[in-house]
């Protein structure tokens, strides 16, 4: 039956009408296809379909190689007297059978991946499409360009489709960085902050998203950032 259905594209607006609809059926949890240029790629179970694909959407958006317009899904909502879980397992298989190349169990899954994964091989999503580095982070620094660094680290958290990481001293976020020019690339301002804390401070792009700590901790799957 889910097979069946029409692909609806996946962006804000139809996550919208899709929450708007559960709320008028009186049901979250279902099962899902999340497609990508037209063929499935990963099959899920939530509790709450709208705000699972809502997560999915904004790791795809975090992603070299994704575009936008291609992201589809299709969703088949619930009784809560039926397991997910049951359905989810039958689903995975039936869909692995026809298309090999599923997201399913190569990384693109889980909500938050866990610091253990900072050094672990990337699954297959991850290496097939790595985080955007590049993505651009709105600031509001002063005519010098300067900035606090704790309010630069909130609004790259704020605003970065993927995992930011820090453990940086209070005292440490209160002071101000200047940054040396216009340039608001993700990689670019976790490069001037490690550079600002100075030895001892790494940061790396690692499959999931960014980190910085101050650590000697090699990143062999990643790229990392030295003061």
């Amino acid at each position: 039956m889910l097979e069946d259905l029409k692909e609806t594209v996946l962006d804000p607006k139809s996550l919208l009408d899709l929450a708007r609809y559960q709320r008028e059926v009186g049901s979250q949890q279902g099962v899902y296809v999340v497609h990508y240029e037209g063929s499935p790629k990963y099959v899920g179970k939530a509790n709450n379909v709208a705000d699972r694909l809502s997560q999915h959407l904004t790791k795809l958006l975090g992603r070299k190689g994704i575009d936008p317009a291609a992201i589809g899904y299709k969703s088949l909502l619930l009784d809560k007297s039926m397991s997910t879980a049951a359905n989810e397992g039958i689903l995975i298989s039936m869909f692995r059978a026809e298309h090999k190349d599923m997201w399913n169990g190569g990384g693109f899954g889980p909500k938050d991946p866990g610091k253990e994964r900072d050094t672990t091989k990337p699954g297959k999503f991850d290496q097939t499409y790595p985080i955007l580095d590049d993505f651009k982070i709105e600031l509001k620094t002063d005519e010098q360009n300067r900035i606090k660094l704790g309010e630069m680290f909130n609004a790259m958290k704020a605003q970065l489709p993927y995992v930011f990481r820090f453990d940086v001293p209070a005292e440490s976020l209160e002071q101000t960085i200047v940054l040396a020019n216009d340039n608001r690339s993700a990689r670019h301002l976790l490069q001037a902050s490690v550079t600002f804390l100075g030895e001892g401070w790494k940061g790396a792009i690692i499959s999931y998203g960014m980190v910085l700590y101050k650590t000697t901790k090699h990143y062999q799957y990643g790229i990392e950032l030295l003061p």
